[in-house]
């Protein structure tokens, strides 16, 4: 049996923007001279990086920049903190310490341990009760909770979902001050995304049953507790119960809903503190300054071809058509600079767990970020938690490659599919959800396609339940005289579809486990023995470095086979008040707030 301990720190380097521009207009101004009677004004900041929230309810919210609220709101086990140069470190949140043993099936029992005197906002005691009451809450199926799948690889979980009955779910609390989680496995990213994450925050019963829970009356056990969740729009402000309140910097947080460009004019008069999207033109000259890289957010937009559909049942077919796109231009086209060329599905901000060798990790810590002022190229950053940048440096696909050699494999691959120069190709249909990003990628992909391959493909417009139809099997049809066609498997009507893919937690299994051949989710109807066996055993693997390399050579048979084409990946861009300082973010768009500090204004 192995033990391990929770003393050792779990860096996690944030590929944080530097979006500050050379000159930026004062938000606070000159301040009357208070007299010594007279209260300091509270620290107040405001954000417009959200947009409006209708809940507080973890296990249930969903809107854009929720988690950020979130993390402000509620501490779970663990925690993010900022070690003062860029980095985050997970460190004890609610939880003082823990320990996990191993046993010979390579199966994790995580125990921790509370922080004595820890209470939610209104003075009771938080307990590891209600730990469990919110995860299995979260795990069962009849509350049909978004996250539930975070807990996937917690023992027990799939008795839940077939039984409906969440006691079994591989969790206890043998007393007050101690929880005991069962894994199957050892689940890579347990401690980062169950144990540290937004949605798997304990839970008060007693506001659940009474319909409190997700709304002002909430109670919490954060930093901050809340004062206002009206319109979209909340407020927070420091709790007087947070065992760590003393460290806590702001004094109110306001959570203004995102409207772009007006967010950029509220900025520069001084009634916004933090904003996310840029206008164009600033972002313009940040790109042109070269001193800039947007932020990752987990998000890759990219093309489905579905495998049971002709002719995209052919492995060349579909790989032609993945070579003969120029993703730099597409996402040139697409007309957002905050978007990347896509090298692979897995984006930018998705965690390696494995441990980077000793010379990499020095070679990261010695990194300086580049000063906005000077003019000088931003490179790549050194991080090898980064599964995109890792895969980029070391795994599975070249920096480098040349698109007049990749469009002349496209072509003598679609000839060896039977159709030389792209004749007797049929007609092809591509779907995506109407929008202004999504018909210039569209136009600029079939063009590549018509001028590389001389194929043609039509480009369509659909609305989201108009798509989402598109992409459902329909059960085939059966006659009297031909009797039922118990076997036959039901085939979605769609053949292209563009598709935003998405992390619903930080692991690399989250993204490429929809193509696993027998994952519901699988709307490609792609099957590979291959793949699956390395999804098996990326799962099985008692060894984070040896799991890496199985969901790193699982997405390059991925790209081979070509179910799927990345585009580009999503980024993001935002920018904090001058005169603020201590602000740290996670790479799926999570702002901490809290170490925020106000720089003194000179006598």
């Amino acid at each position: 049996m192995q033990t391990y301990s929770s003393h050792s720190k779990f860096h996690r380097p944030l590929l944080a923007a530097l979006l500050a521009l050379t000159l930026l207009l004062s938000a606070c101004g000159s301040q009357p001279e208070a007299d010594d009677t007279q209260e300091a004004e509270p620290f107040t900041v405001t954000v417009c990086a959200t947009e409006a929230q209708d809940t507080l309810d973890g296990a249930a919210a969903t809107a854009q920049g929720c988690e950020t609220i979130l993390f402000h709101l509620f501490e779970n086990l663990m925690r993010w903190e900022d070690d003062g140069s860029g980095h985050a470190v997970l460190a004890p949140g609610q939880a003082e310490d823990y320990e996990a043993e191993t046993d010979y099936a390579g199966n994790a029992t995580c125990t921790f341990t509370l922080r004595d005197g820890i209470q939610w906002s209104d003075g009771q005691a938080v307990t590891a009760g209600d730990f469990v009451a919110a995860w299995q809450r979260l795990a069962d199926p009849a509350n049909d909770l978004p996250h539930r799948a975070l807990l996937s690889d917690i023992a027990g979980y799939s008795d839940v979902q077939e039984t409906g009955d969440p006691s079994l779910l591989g969790v206890s609390a043998p007393d007050d001050e101690t929880l005991v989680v069962e894994l199957v496995g050892s689940c890579a990213y347990f401690l980062e995304e169950v144990c540290a994450g937004a949605y798997t925050m304990p839970v008060r019963q007693d506001q659940v049953e009474s319909g409190k829970w997700g709304g002002e009356d909430t109670v919490t056990n954060g930093a901050y507790r809340v004062v206002s969740l009206s319109g979209g729009q909340v407020e927070l402000t420091k709790s007087e119960t947070y065992y760590d309140s003393a460290a806590v910097g702001p004094d109110i947080l306001r959570f203004v809903p995102a409207s772009a460009d007006l967010d950029y004019d509220a900025f520069l008069n001084g009634e916004a503190d933090l904003i996310r999207d840029l206008p164009e033109e600033t972002l313009q000259t940040l790109a042109d300054s070269g001193s800039w890289l947007p932020d990752p957010v987990t998000a890759t937009y990219g093309l489905l071809l579905n495998t049971k559909a002709e002719p995209f049942t052919d492995p060349n077919v579909r790989l032609a058509l993945r070579l003969a796109i120029d993703t730099q231009a597409v996402a040139e086209a697409a007309g957002d600079l905050t978007l990347r060329a896509a090298s692979g599905l897995l984006p930018y901000g998705i965690t390696d767990y494995g441990t980077a060798a000793p010379e990499a990790e020095e070679k990261a810590a010695t990194q300086n970020a580049p000063d906005p002022s000077q003019s000088q190229q931003l490179q790549e950053p050194d991080s090898f938690w980064d599964f995109r940048t890792h895969s980029l440096e070391m795994v599975t696909v070249p920096t480098d490659s040349d698109y007049e050699d990749d469009c002349a494999q496209a072509r003598s691959l679609l000839a060896q599919a039977g159709y030389p120069d792209g004749a007797d190709f049929p007609a092809v249909e591509y779907i995506y959800v109407s929008s202004d990003a999504g018909k210039a990628a569209a136009q600029a992909v079939t063009a590549m396609w018509q001028e590389q391959l001389g194929i043609t493909v039509t480009a369509k417009a659909v609305t989201a339940e108009e798509y989402e139809i598109m992409l459902t099997p329909a059960e085939p049809e059966t006659t009297e005289d031909s009797g039922a066609a118990e076997d036959a498997e039901p085939v979605a009507p769609f053949q292209i579809a563009a598709q935003t893919f998405t992390a619903a937690y930080n692991d690399a299994k989250a993204i490429l486990g929809d193509f696993y051949s027998s994952n519901a989710g699988n709307r490609a109807g792609y099957e590979s023995e291959a793949f699956d066996i390395l999804m098996e055993s990326a799962a099985a693997a008692v060894s984070p470095e040896a799991r890496d390399a199985y969901l790193h050579d699982a997405e390059a048979i991925l790209l081979n086979d070509a179910p799927v084409i990345p585009l580009y990946y999503a980024g993001l861009s935002w920018q904090l008040r001058e005169g603020l300082s201590g602000l740290y973010r996670a790479p799926d768009g999570v702002f901490f707030l809290y170490h925020l500090s106000q720089e003194q204004a000179a006598a």
